[in-house]
């Protein structure tokens, strides 16, 4: 921070008192820096005025210097400050009861694949090839994959039902033509039975392949980002080395789901029961951004 005029400023060292006491309480060196920074502002811009004589009018004010997108962060540091004022009594009311609360603004695109990644993923040889189709077509969470049954996917309805979902719930998954056949796939080479889970488990890193219970969360970890990313006697590549692709989170194939919905047009109501929301913000808030590319597609409809 090179503009230092904040220090001398009447309320600093309340500020300084403040952040003493976050880092009592083992806040990190970077949140700290942080919060200085924010409060730095309000302090240059009204440095003769105290601690406890702040008003929300000038808080107002002062917010209107930060980008809009960040003022409700501005906003929560702000307020921290003023409460811990309060709780050490060096307030009789906190000026932010009257502040403007700015909305969070809806986060930006997840880093998620795109075409080609996930058409590396799912060119992977059986069984690795069917597993990605089937995540990429479904936005199955972890844990869903690891619990799914054989005998939770009917082929010829085009249906997948999740058993025992989050919160959970069941809710059933329309699959379209390409997952069919991703699934069609893995019966003809995996020879899958009824009660047998997607992904296998190979006790003791051997070659037998075993069906009879979900894998772990490690195993299923494994799967994806491999043992240390290289070959070896105890090591093991994941299908994300194996395709040539970023190695990114396994939810991010949810991700990639949910915006490939959107871009292709599924309205929001019906994103929110393909993705399994119980609220239709959620989805608005991860999936709902419109994009220029967006715009430009239905003015090409109606120009």
């Amino acid at each position: 921070m090179r503009d230092l005029r904040h220090e001398q400023a009447s309320a600093y060292p309340d500020l300084a008192e403040w952040l003493d006491f976050l880092d009592i309480e083992g806040k990190a060196d970077r949140t700290l820096y942080s919060y200085s920074r924010e409060v730095a502002l309000l302090l240059r811009e009204y440095p003769r005025t105290p601690f406890a004589d702040f008003t929300s009018e000038q808080i107002n004010a002062a917010l209107r210097f930060k980008p809009q997108r960040s003022r409700y962060i501005t906003r929560s540091v702000w307020n921290s400050w003023f409460e811990w004022g309060l709780g050490q009594d060096k307030l009789d009311r906190s000026p932010m009861r009257k502040v403007a609360k700015p909305p969070q603004p809806k986060q930006r695109p997840s880093n998620i694949y795109n075409d080609a990644e996930v058409a590396a993923l799912q060119a992977l040889p059986s069984p690795d090839g069917a597993l990605c189709t089937l995540m990429f077509a479904s936005g199955l969470r972890k844990s869903e994959c690891r619990n799914l049954r054989r005998s939770d996917i009917d082929l010829g309805r085009k249906r997948l039902t999740v058993v025992m979902g989050k919160g959970g719930k069941d809710r059933i998954v329309p699959l379209p033509d390409e997952a069919v056949l991703a699934i069609a796939d893995l019966d003809l080479m995996e020879r899958l039975n009824p009660t047998d889970y997607l992904w296998h488990l190979q006790p003791g890193g051997r070659g037998v392949v075993t069906r009879d219970k979900p894998v772990s969360d490690t195993t299923f970890d494994r799967w994806w980002s491999g043992d240390g990313g290289r070959e070896g006697r105890r090591g093991r590549l994941g299908v994300c080395a194996k395709a040539g692709v970023r190695r990114l989170n396994i939810h991010q194939t949810r991700h990639t789901y949910g915006h490939r919905l959107r871009e292709r047009g599924v309205s929001l109501e019906l994103r929110k029961v393909l993705m399994g929301h119980e609220n239709i913000k959620t989805t608005d808030h991860y999936y709902g951004t419109v994009t220029v590319e967006d715009a430009a597609a239905a003015l090409a409809e109606v120009w």
